[in-house]
């Protein structure tokens, strides 16, 4: 489940957390609908599940619990095996433990009577679920290590779901490149299992994965998609899960209407939904703090009170010490300084009870910023020094753990790149620790430089957030269309194994779009094209602007039959309707060329753009408006001939083309 915050300065959100096992492993859920329809059968259940989610975790078991059929230990292992596994990822994603040793329990009985081949890849899976939440980490990892080892699995909801664990691995180990890969194929391998609840599943993990990387525009994208579908097929929980995402994003980004607007779309969807308490909590947390943002002092202790109310219900320990900093946050700025700054103090106990150092932490500078707002300036002082030692303290911790990894790494690969890696961390902690020093000692001279420093600091951690957001786009994005750029396609190419579809297109006429209406004109055409072609491709293919009037689609895992279907809805979704601009409309038709590389052994991937290139011109000479697609290569063919002029090597029979022709 997501753990999003806001980015609010002026109070205490709930960190947004690392992912974890617990939440990755979440992803398993089949999908389930909140109610329980009378004298239900288990298939009618498991199916309406697939199609359209579920209100609530809770919800979607008790629906289960209630089917007619519910099946006992002699019904068949397939039918045993489906419902187990079902409410076994259910309960992760609820934390309903006892529900979990349950299933857990009946998953290894099925396992273990030797009739039931698939029962081991599931009860594998689940048992990383299980040891992740009783937070046995060393067994989780000797797991996860088996779940990679498995081949890919025939039974594309279990796959998907296996990606997708191993993608929140790779995040956890900070292997960002690796994750993403794998949370693209899992979203991908749900839209091919025909599971619609799952996809939307995949998509909020794939959110977690984009946002480490720093990549928050692709990140809202996801999200934005995500909530589409799940709106789209009626999966409430996770349109919540969306919105939450959703507000984190804004208001990092800081846009505050938006971010707000989808706190209380998340109140909305869930109200009055039993097992949704999780996300309403967050929801209050984080209004709380968009309140006291804003000085809105009454309206931000009424949703800190509602958010304590939902953490003592759910037993969320941290989640309480938030919501009572928060109200203690609130007093405190509105006047009540010594009320306040009490009730922040107990909520600080109640977090160093729980153990969460970085949450500690987090409660910490807030009671510094109320103490600054108060002018409290020697009391603010003090607090600081604890910010400075706990901050040394996590630093030097991560860095103990982090150069241990590497040094396991070291022992096993044997690799001179991870004794180079070794003195980087080394070098690196030295460094922050020298910067900590410093910091505190300069902090320590007066009184005055703490205030500056304070205001200083607060200002730029805000600004590089954005800046790096903005930066991290501006280097991989046209400016113009929001398309990728060659830059990033090149990066993107590199990453590439084999088997991705190449679709290079080019605007028909586009010079003459140029002089009869103008270059603005002409801007708008690139622009509207750029975001028709995004509304074709799935969220792991790119749309590139190559140059010009030239775009190229990247289609990972799409065969040769595959890019023709492509093709051709790319010059049907072009040329379905005009282009408005200053009240001309403005048809739109395209050229192209497409090819699934590698066509033949050994071809690089700008080989392959060169053949499309190619079979761009073919689409232009024959008549415009049409795709010359590459079906496939004979073997033994002449590849000089088909990179010189897939015209002579088609006729040769080298090559097979296949042409597809836009609207007219």
């Amino acid at each position: 489940m997501a753990d999003p915050s806001t980015s609010s300065t002026a109070a205490l959100p709930r960190r947004h957390r690392r992912p974890t096992v617990r939440t990755l492993a979440a992803a398993l859920l089949l999908c389930a609908s909140g109610l329980a329809a009378a004298a239900e059968t288990l298939a009618l259940a498991l199916d309406d599940l697939d199609r359209h989610g579920y209100a609530s975790p809770r919800l979607a078991i008790e629906r289960l619990q209630a089917v007619t059929d519910r099946p006992d230990v002699n019904a068949p292992v397939e039918q045993q095996l489906r419902y187990h596994a079902t409410l076994a990822q259910l309960a992760v994603h609820g934390r309903h433990k006892a529900q979990l040793d349950t299933a857990l329990a009946a998953l290894q009985r099925l396992a273990d009577g030797g009739r039931c081949a698939p029962c081991g890849p599931r009860l594998l899976a689940v048992r990383i679920a299980h040891a992740d939440m009783h937070d046995q980490d060393e067994l989780v990892k000797g797991l996860m290590d088996q779940l990679a080892a498995l081949p890919p699995s025939s039974d594309l909801r279990f796959e998907a779901e296996r990606l997708d664990m191993l993608s929140g691995a790779r995040v956890r180990h900070e292997q960002y490149d690796a994750a993403l890969s794998l949370g693209l194929r899992a979203v991908e391998t749900a839209e091919r299992a025909g599971l619609p609840a799952l996809e939307a599943r995949m998509l909020h993990a794939l959110v977690r994965v984009h946002l480490p990387r720093g990549d928050l525009a692709s990140a809202l994208r996801v999200a934005d998609e995500c909530y589409a579908l799940a709106e789209r097929i009626g999966f409430r929980y996770a349109m919540a899960q969306a919105r939450i995402n959703q507000n984190y994003l804004y208001g990092t980004l800081e846009q505050e209407k938006k971010s707000h607007e989808a706190l209380l779309d998340v109140l909305r969807i869930t109200q009055g939904v039993p097992g949704t308490e999780d996300l309403q909590q967050l929801a209050q947390g984080n209004l709380s703090a968009y309140h006291i943002h804003r000085g809105e002092y009454p309206q931000a202790i009424a949703a800190t009170q509602a958010a304590e109310q939902l953490a003592r219900q759910t037993g969320d320990e941290l989640g309480l010490a938030f919501a009572i900093s928060n109200r203690g946050s609130a007093l405190a700025r509105s006047g009540r300084v010594d009320e306040g700054m009490a009730l922040m103090r107990s909520a600080m106990t109640k977090a160093e009870q729980v153990g969460g150092r970085r949450e500690v932490l987090d409660l910490l500078a807030e009671q510094v910023n109320v103490l600054e707002h108060a002018g409290r300036d020697r009391e603010a002082l003090a607090v600081l020094r604890r910010v400075v030692k706990l901050s040394g303290d996590i630093t030097s911790a991560e860095r103990e753990k982090a150069v241990l990894a590497l040094q396991e790494q070291f022992s096993t690969e044997r690799k001179t790149r991870e004794i180079e890696r070794l003195s980087l961390a080394h070098a690196r902690a030295e460094a922050e620790q020298r910067q900590w020093i410093a910091v505190a000692v300069a902090l320590l001279l007066s009184t005055a430089l703490l205030v500056q420093w304070l205001r200083m600091t607060r200002r730029r951690n805000q600004a590089l957030v954005v800046d790096n957001a903005a930066l991290t786009s501006q280097s991989i994005h046209d400016p113009l269309t929001g398309a990728f750029n060659r830059r990033h396609f090149e990066q993107f190419m590199k990453r590439q194994d084999a088997g991705i579809g190449l679709v290079l297109l080019d605007i028909d006429h586009f010079k003459q779009i140029n002089d009869t209406h103008g270059h603005l004109a002409g801007d708008e055409v690139l622009k509207a094209v750029a975001e028709r072609l995004r509304g074709v491709v799935r969220e792991q293919d790119a749309v590139v602007r190559w140059g010009g009037e030239e775009f190229v689609l990247a289609l990972p895992g799409t065969s040769a039959e595959g890019l023709a279907v492509v093709a051709a809805k790319a010059l049907s979704e072009l040329g379905h309707a005009p282009v408005v601009c200053n009240g001309v409309a403005i048809p739109v038709r395209a050229s192209a060329g497409a090819i699934a590389w590698p066509a033949w052994p050994a071809q690089d991937w700008a080989e392959a753009l060169r053949v499309a290139d190619a079979l761009l011109y073919m689409s232009k000479t024959g008549g415009r408006n049409r795709a010359t697609c590459c079906m496939g290569v004979r073997p033994g063919a002449d590849v000089g001939r088909v990179n010189g002029d897939p015209a002579s090597a088609a006729a040769a029979g080298d090559i097979e083309l296949r042409v597809v022709s836009g609207p007219a």
